[in-house]
């Protein structure tokens, strides 16, 4: 009896020990219901904090990209003003300064050219029979003339780009050709017409082109020289449509033994000396075309920075419309955001408070 007493105190005792961990499991479970309930809002809470953070994150880069814009136009604004005010300064500083430059074939003589109107005896210009001028070199022959001596064109793509920038400022170009190679290649003849391109229009270019015929000394007889002469004439005109502008033929080499030996025929006989004369007159008689075309000059750039400022307005317009639009966009897009962030964060109290009320119930 007292061992069957005992087997039923035992089996109760089980049974009791059953209930009591069938009921933790269940407080167990409940719990962790409670805990998820818990753990939900705050979850929704925290995705809702991720979801403003990004709002935020695509509303704050548009925006920088808006700032970042605006001082790109800033800048690109600031940019073409000072350039157009370096252009100005560059063109009023060259306004009272005279450009001699020469051009052709190299070995025609255009560095000897240059060095028999410095009067100097000593060579100014590098001259040999090889391609040494392969950028401008400018020499200041008074306080406002400058002699630019150019590269040879067609000698190398670099050397006709150096060239050119020299046609493009010069008030006198001298167009060397030489005698002893008799009439006027084709090359010389595209040389011309590259000289053409530089201008607006050939007319421009009549005053200021001179055609400098040298090495008249190695000419036999004044026949032959005129014949040549007529000829170069003769296919320019033809070839190009370029006609009456001067012509002078001239001998570097006479020039210079009269120079170095003071004989005063031989320089006469050069025809340097008339040369010189007449671009001493041309320079006196340039001077008020000189200031007219600094002005076209002034006009020129003024129009093309007018051009570009209208162009940067039309653009910033354009961009202004689309900023606006997309700023409105994000506009909406908060304002949205934040009439539900209200109700999603009560919505979220409510339910801590519920859970919170039921931990409580379980822990009494």
């Amino acid at each position: 009896m007292e061992t069957t007493s005992k087997k039923i105190e035992y089996n109760q005792f089980i049974s009791n020990v059953v209930k009591s961990l069938n009921e933790i499991e269940c407080f167990g479970d409940l719990i962790e219901k409670s805990e998820e309930k818990v753990i939900s809002p705050l979850n929704e809470i925290e995705c809702f904090g991720d979801l403003i953070e990004k709002s935020e994150e695509k509303v704050i880069s548009p925006l920088n990209e808006i700032r970042l814009e605006a001082m790109s136009n800033n800048m690109t604004l600031k940019t073409i003003v000072n350039n157009y005010e370096d252009k100005l300064n560059q063109i009023i500083s060259d306004s009272d300064k005279f450009y001699l430059v020469n051009a052709g074939r190299m070995n025609h003589g255009k560095s000897s050219l240059l060095n028999s109107l410095t009067g100097q005896v000593e060579d100014v210009f590098e001259v040999q029979d090889k391609r040494t001028t392969v950028k401008n070199k400018t020499y200041q022959y008074n306080e406002n003339i400058y002699f630019i001596d150019t590269p040879g064109l067609n000698a190398h793509d670099n050397d006709d780009q150096e060239a050119i920038k020299a046609y493009k400022k010069a008030n006198i170009i001298l167009f060397v050709h030489n005698l002893s190679v008799g009439d006027i290649r084709k090359e010389e003849v595209r040389d011309i017409k590259t000289i053409i391109s530089c201008f607006n229009n050939i007319d421009n270019l009549v005053d200021k082109f001179v055609l400098v015929l040298t090495g008249k000394d190695a000419i036999q007889s004044k026949d032959d020289l005129n014949n040549i002469k007529n000829k170069v004439l003769l296919d320019i005109k033809n070839e190009t449509g370029l006609t009456g502008f001067k012509v002078f033929t001239v001998s570097n080499t006479t020039y210079k033994n009269g120079l170095k030996n003071n004989k005063n025929k031989l320089i006469e006989h050069s025809g340097i000396k008339l040369l010189h004369e007449y671009i001493d007159s041309f320079i006196m008689s340039s001077n008020s075309e000189i200031q007219d075309r600094i002005c076209e000059r002034i006009d020129l750039e003024t129009e093309k920075v007018k051009d570009k400022l209208q162009l940067l307005k039309e653009e910033k317009t354009e961009k202004l419309k689309k900023e606006e639009i997309v700023i409105n966009e994000f506009k909406s897009r908060i304002n949205d955001i934040l009439s539900s962030r209200f109700y999603i964060i009560e919505r979220a109290n409510d339910r801590l408070n519920r859970c919170m009320d039921e931990i409580s119930s379980l822990r009494g």
